[in-house]
């Protein structure tokens, strides 16, 4: 049962098993949920044959290309890269704001995609790329799933997500940074595997995992009242806890701080 103090204005707070339903039944993670599933059956065996083609490629201008590849476009889907991207992006809303909020998204959304990947990485045990052997349970290598094709979509998605939440910029320029993730993701995806530092099906599964995760912080995003973080803002006249005043001598702070804790 969702729990509410009477007189509290800032909604029902949803109990833990309201929360996991929720989860649970979106859609749109059910459908990522089978696609992670199918994709991992596939890259056990069935799509080896691919992973070997595109891995025995020609690598041309090997050696005037690997070095800048290295320090450069692979970095852009780094943790190293991406986390910081994200937290200048989530202080900056949750100043603008007043609310813990992108600051919680920031950290919920990274950590439960760390999660995932580190778990799946652990089970199967994929070999690396180097090795010639896309089989699983090996111990030469944890190729499987691609940690940065996950950040491409989870991260740089996150951002995006808070971007259009809170109207940060307009349309076209929302537009613009769809494209901006795409070609992101695409980059990652070819500079990893002309690198050999993965196998092509371990990049499209991480990708398929760094979605889930995203669109599991979208819909705890919309599960968890607003309030609930609004009012924790400590600054600007606002108690830590319940958004009262913390003196009537400071009305005019109180003010400023009640209209932008509103947003």
């Amino acid at each position: 049962m969702s729990r509410r103090r009477p007189g509290d204005p800032r909604g029902a707070w949803p109990s833990v098993s309201e929360i996991a339903w929720g989860l649970a039944s979106d859609k749109a993670a059910i459908m990522l949920a089978v696609a992670l599933i199918i994709m991992t059956v596939l890259s056990a065996g069935p799509l080896h044959p691919i992973d070997n083609l595109i891995n025995n490629a020609p690598r041309p201008f090997w050696h005037e290309l690997r070095m800048p590849l290295i320090l450069g476009p692979d970095t852009v889907a780094s943790r190293f890269v991406a986390l910081p991207v994200l937290g200048v992006t989530c202080l900056q809303l949750a100043y603008w704001h007043r609310s813990w909020r992108p600051i919680i998204l920031g950290a919920v959304g990274p950590f439960s995609m760390v999660c995932l990947v580190a778990s799946m990485k652990l089970l199967f045990m994929r070999s690396h790329p180097r090795t010639g052997d896309p089989s699983f349970f090996d111990d030469s290598g944890v190729s499987f799933p691609s940690g940065h094709g996950a950040n491409a979509i989870l991260i740089y998605g996150l951002v995006l997500f808070l971007i259009i939440r809170y109207r940060a910029a307009r349309p076209n320029i929302v537009r613009r940074l769809g494209y901006c993730i795409v070609g992101i993701a695409v980059l990652q995806a070819m500079v990893s595997v002309y690198l050999h530092f993965h196998w092509f099906t371990d990049l499209m599964t991480g990708m398929v995992a760094g979605g889930l995760a995203l669109v599991l912080t979208i819909r705890l995003d919309r599960l968890i009242p607003e309030g609930r973080t609004v009012y924790w803002w400590p600054w600007y006249g606002r108690s830590r806890w319940n958004g009262e005043g913390r003196s009537a001598a400071g009305g005019s702070g109180e003010d400023t701080g009640a209209s932008a804790g509103s947003g």
